[in-house]
């Protein structure tokens, strides 16, 4: 088949967050399977890698004016082909949604101009492909323009998908802006993309594309409901039938303890007394006391409320008395990191945190931890929980979103299980998860057990990319 996918960010051009980790590694997966595939990323500053020319000069409307534009291929050392969006007006820039502290003014004009690129650009390079797939809020706006081309036909119109990474980021603009689009007037209305009197961009991703996929099947319920929805569960609900999770999966070759160049002993399922030397050596980096049997929990996290920041401050007096030390890495709201601090001088040989984006430091947490914490309120996949997964470091998560999805709940009769869950968003629930925890790691046969279970799940790209070329196909 021949694929096209656009996003605003995909490594290693671009990243802010996982959305760049999906386009980095799913375009590969599929490419491996046998497809053609092509994605189309804006041309930020700080884009990189040889270029080849420019395959395309040409313009699109916003409102009245003309904006004039380059399609430029990347080359790549893979087989995916990659086409960045030139316009240095809007890309060259030195962050790519927002200065520090707000948003950039003009993001509705920005990512209004990309998508309507990326669909003449596709038109004009005669690309014809069998799907187009969109991301994220940012290329919304795709599956309507593609919609509405007059050039096709209803019968011979290329079938959108169109994947919701984080329902919470929706970009919602002023209607004003709604006049630069260039989209009929009928559409500024509860039934297009009118939102509480505002422009929402993801609810058009989600109304015209033809099939929606989020990034894991809990959270494909969880945002048709009020408490996760933010507002659109009634056009989510609307769209139930059309509607799937995919989990994301990860880079096993990046996430590799037998062969990771950042921790100090290679190890593998067969050889996982060598973890203790990662367990060791990760406590002697942070001047943590892991003597006697104390277990080492790792966070490898964005402070932010949605991580269940909160649920661990609450929580983490008790599970200190209990025993256990902590290694926190992460950066985020300030009052979070503020009360971190404080903690950590309180309990500096129990709880060590770097404030910081450290990739070294993060893989070292993953392969000597013995238990990864994420007591998430919301979470649509996660990435950390399948990164501890692959180093035998065991989950404690809520059960919520992909954590839910991706982790087995340890049952000590049967030893079937790769984690501990706990359900409500309480420091209740989270010490109840930690108890058992607990309970596990102090029996040798059961925390063995947990660290084989761990290590033998599959959570690789090609089978995220095996259920995504399923669901293009039921398109054909």
């Amino acid at each position: 088949m021949k694929i096209i996918m656009t996003a605003s960010e995909m490594t290693p051009f671009a990243k802010t967050g996982g959305l760049a980790d999906v386009m980095g590694s799913l375009p590969q997966a599929l490419s491996g399977r046998g497809h053609d595939i092509s994605v189309f990323i804006p041309f930020y500053r700080n884009v990189k890698g040889p270029l080849s020319e420019t395959q395309y000069k040409g313009h699109v409307t916003l409102g009245s004016r003309k904006c004039h534009f380059e399609a430029v291929r990347i080359s790549t050392q893979d087989n995916v082909h990659v086409y960045a969006i030139r316009k240095d007006e809007y890309f060259d820039r030195a962050h790519l949604y927002h200065l520090p502290g707000r948003d950039y003014d003009d993001n509705a004009e920005r990512f209004t101009f990309f998508s309507k690129a990326v669909v003449h650009t596709i038109s004009q390079l005669g690309l014809k492909p069998d799907v187009i797939h969109a991301h994220d809020w940012q290329t919304a706006l795709v599956p309507i323009y593609v919609a509405l081309d007059p050039r096709t036909a209803p019968t011979s119109r290329r079938p959108c998908v169109f994947t919701i990474h984080n329902i919470a980021y929706q970009g919602v603009f002023e209607p004003s802006e709604f006049r630069m689009t260039n989209l009929p007037d009928h559409l500024f209305s509860p039934h297009g993309i009118e939102f509480y009197g505002k422009l929402n961009f993801l609810k058009g991703g989600v109304l015209f594309a033809d099939r929606v996929t989020t990034v894991s099947p809990t959270y494909a319920e969880e945002i048709q409901t009020q408490e996760y929805g933010c507002g659109l569960e009634g056009v989510t609900r609307s769209r139930r039938a059309h509607l799937r999770g995919i989990l994301n999966g990860i880079d096993e070759n990046t996430w590799d303890p037998s062969k990771d160049e950042h921790i100090p002993e290679k190890f593998t399922v067969r050889s996982l007394k060598k973890k203790s030397v990662c367990k060791n050596a990760l406590a002697e980096e942070l001047h943590l006391d892991v003597s006697g049997t104390k277990p080492l929990f790792g966070m490898v996290t964005r402070l932010a409320q949605q991580k269940g920041i909160e649920l661990f401050f609450k929580a983490l007096p008790e599970m200190i008395h209990k025993g256990a030390v902590f290694a926190v890495l992460g950066n985020g709201d300030a009052s979070y990191e503020t009360h971190l601090r404080h903690l950590a001088a309180k309990h500096s040989q129990q709880l060590a945190v770097r404030l910081e984006f450290d990739e070294g430091l993060a893989h070292r947490i993953f392969a000597g931890s013995d238990f990864l914490m994420m007591p998430s309120l919301y979470e649509p996949c996660g990435l950390s929980q399948l990164y501890a997964l692959r180093y035998g470091t065991i989950p404690l998560v809520r059960a919520t979103g992909g954590l839910n999805d991706t982790i087995e709940a340890w049952n000590a009769k049967t030893h079937k299980g790769n984690g501990f869950k706990f359900s409500d968003p309480t420091a209740v629930s989270l010490l109840e998860g930690f108890d058992r925890a607990m309970h596990a790691y102090r029996q040798l046969k059961a925390i063995s057990a947990l660290r084989e279970n761990a290590m033998a799940c599959d959570f690789s790209w090609d089978r995220s990319a095996q259920e995504y070329e399923t669901l293009y196909q039921s398109l054909q």
